[in-house]
């Protein structure tokens, strides 16, 4: 097999892609500004560009890895397929009536986000299996077949089939999907019973829907990308990132599982932060990644991302496994100005790739969290970025004066500092969301910084927070691609079960888990993965009789009273209490197929030889212009130690590090110990 493999991520402001050699972790990176709306344009060059700096050719890539933003953009854009929603008879609204909570409950404009499909568009099939999995109404296909003609009318491009109890019985779903495909070719057709077999039925028509509008544009550019690299050499086509840190073939991901791409590229990071921090004996860390658009908040605990099973995308339900991943707009593009009211505030709105910060010299002309940094000096005057880009001061300082310090009646270097209070002041409170409000204090945790503009803040957040460590892993603007790399194949099964566990034998509770092992076993082998390098973990959701939501634990066929007590304990974890005394339902089991990773190496830049301080810089440091050393991290080998202030500088990323000391550890990461 090809000793080399590539991990790529596209991000809203710089597609990164790493080369990374399995058996040394030698790498090559690459960090250009994304293609706006043509991503694969960008990652195609990319792969030139880093082919080239290697002197490899594609025939020695056994494997590429991709993290793409395409259904999380046609989601928060709204630009995914025209879809339509059909459902049993009685149920055209589902949709509209959702469920009785909020966006917000003091808000009385809030509003719910608009269905993927309108009304219009929405068609009921006159139908009806009941909870039991009987057939009460059989399907009626004239009726079928005259929605069919409706939509063909409509040229609709994407139909999510939801009926009610098809998690119990998949017939008329099975049915109806092979009449649609007979009759609309060219149409996709994703039914739930294939999307999200469970109960619920708002957040299963919800997830369904979800996978049939950004089914199309997602399949569409994998195609692109995939002919892209069979032109350029590459054998085999991308695998591609799911949200909760595995890997699928780009044609499962294109079909029935699009919607597990919705955090692709924020999966892909936790995966290396975990990998990294475990190499630095961390064990317990809060992950931030903090982008050109966005700041992406994760938790690890005891060794493992911590996972989310039900989450929410630009105010859709989603009901994927996905790793517990809290995204603010406050990325390094975070457009800052003073309101009407003289409050300075500080995005959701990001400049993007295009224009861009005013610093990157591509037209943008309103200030960003960027600029701020750049008018503190963290980011130098002349600083080349990935894609031929350089930094510009005077335009920082422009935009900064014009847009904040003017009407603020501030000098430039105080106004550039209020920005960065201000992003600083809502990262923490996302922060708190992930720890103290689940019951964690964030002193107990390691703060794990990446993401291009990660480092800038990190030292700041994790000071007020009360953390002892931050840790800035070798490569930190590229972390996402190097996640790609150390990400393993994952599939996942699972059944309705809905009975009291004490109820189940083991010949029934067998009887269950079969098919569910079969079908990771078939998953892994359409996909080419070898059978005994797959393991399984199973687990259930259980409740106590009546509830309406479950909590999810380890489940053993053999030991079902172990799931039953871990079940009491996680209940008296996250709502306070336990009843020891109630029946416990088992509401479904999950079984989840894993691959192994594909490189244990952890992939880092090489080290370069000579004196690690460069040059010299002028910063804003505690309220005070200080002239630093400048220092070079790839010169800075396994070992050194280094004692601020200091600018360290490296390809993806800046760290101004205070009047603190660092280390580098043994697989290159940068271990800060704070004064508490």
């Amino acid at each position: 097999m090809p000793s080399y493999r590539i991990g790529c991520d596209v991000g809203g402001t710089f597609t990164d892609l790493c080369v990374v050699e399995a058996a040394s972790g030698d790498s090559v990176f690459v960090k250009i500004p994304t293609t706006v709306g043509h991503q694969a344009t960008a990652v195609l060059e990319a792969t030139r560009l880093a082919l080239d700096e290697a002197a490899l050719d594609s025939g020695q890539v056994g494997s590429f890895a991709h993290g793409t933003t395409v259904a999380t953009n046609a989601l928060i854009e709204r630009k995914g397929a025209k879809t339509a929603f059909i459902v049993t008879e009685g149920f055209r609204d589902l949709m509209q009536i959702a469920r009785q909570t909020r966006p917000d409950l003091y808000d009385a404009h809030a509003r719910r986000a608009a269905p993927l499909a309108p009304r219009d568009l929405s068609f009921e099939l006159p139908e009806r299996i009941d909870a039991e999995g009987r057939v009460v109404r059989p399907l009626d296909e004239d009726a079928l077949e005259e929605i069919a003609r409706a939509l063909k009318a409509e040229a609709v491009q994407s139909v999510a089939v939801v009926l009610l109890h098809s998690y119990a019985n998949p017939v008329h779903e099975r049915q109806a999907g092979e009449i649609l495909a007979r009759l609309l070719p060219g149409v996709d057709i994703s039914l739930s019973v294939d999307v999200l077999p469970q109960p619920g039925e708002f957040e299963r028509a919800s997830t369904t829907l979800i996978n049939a509008y950004v089914m199309p544009p997602l399949r569409s550019y994998l195609e692109r990308l995939s002919e892209g690299l069979a032109e350029a050499g590459f054998a085999e086509p991308p695998a591609i990132m799911q949200s909760n840190g595995g890997l699928m073939s780009a044609a499962v991901a294109g079909a029935a599982k699009s919607v597990h791409t919705c955090l692709s590229g924020p999966a892909a990071g936790l995966s290396g932060a975990r990998a990294f921090a475990a190499a630095a004996q961390y064990a317990n860390v809060v992950t931030v990644d903090m982008g050109g658009t966005s700041f992406d908040i994760g938790l690890i605990r005891d060794g493992k991302v911590v996972t989310r099973h039900e989450g929410e995308i630009e105010g859709l339900p989603v009901r994927v496994p996905m790793f517990d991943i809290i995204t603010l707009g406050a990325g390094g593009g975070s457009i800052a100005g003073v309101d009407a009211e003289g409050v300075l505030r500080v995005g959701p709105e990001s400049a993007g790739a295009t224009p861009g910060p005013a610093s990157y010299g591509k037209g943008g002309t309103r200030p960003t969290v960027t600029d701020a940094n750049v008018v503190l000096g963290k980011l130098r005057d002349g600083r080349p970025l990935g894609g031929g880009l350089k930094i510009s001061r005077e335009a920082a300082e422009t935009a900064i004066r014009t847009h904040v310090a003017d009407p603020l009646g501030l000098d430039t270097d105080r106004a550039a500092e209020g920005v960065i209070e201000v992003v600083n002041a809502a990262m923490m409170r996302g922060i708190r969301r992930v720890t103290v409000e689940r019951g964690f204090d964030p002193r107990d945790f390691a703060l794990f910084a990446f993401g291009g503009a990660g480092p800038f803040h990190a030292i700041d957040l994790a000071q007020a927070l009360g953390m002892k460590t931050v840790i800035i892993p070798p490569s930190p603007g590229l972390l996402c691609a190097i996640g790609l790399l150390l990400s393993p194949w994952r599939h996942d099964e699972s059944v309705t079960v809905e009975r009291p566990i004490g109820d189940l034998s083991r010949a029934e509770t067998d009887a269950l888990l079969a098919p569910l092992t079969a079908g990771i076993a078939r998953q892994a082998a359409e996909e080419l993965i070898t059978a005994t390098e797959v393991t399984t973990l199973c687990t259930a959701d259980l409740r106590y009789a009546g509830q309406g939501r479950s909590l999810r634990v380890t489940f053993d066929a053999a030991a079902p009273d172990a799931a039953v007590e871990a079940f009491h304990a996680l209940h008296q974890q996250t709502y306070g209490y336990a009843r020891r005394d109630q029946t416990v339902e088992l509401a479904a089991l999950h079984v989840t197929g894993e691959g192994p990773a594909p490189s244990a190496v952890l992939p880092r830049p090489k080290t370069v030889a000579g004196n690690p301080v460069v040059g010299e810089a002028s910063v804003r440091l505690d309220g005070q212009r200080l002239t630093v050393p400048v220092v070079d991290r790839v010169r800075l080998a396994p070992g050194s130690r280094i004692t601020g202030p200091a600018l360290l500088e490296q390809q993806d990323s800046t760290l101004l590090l205070g009047y603190q000391e660092a280390r580098i550890d043994s697989v290159g990461n940068l271990i800060i110990e704070l004064e508490t």
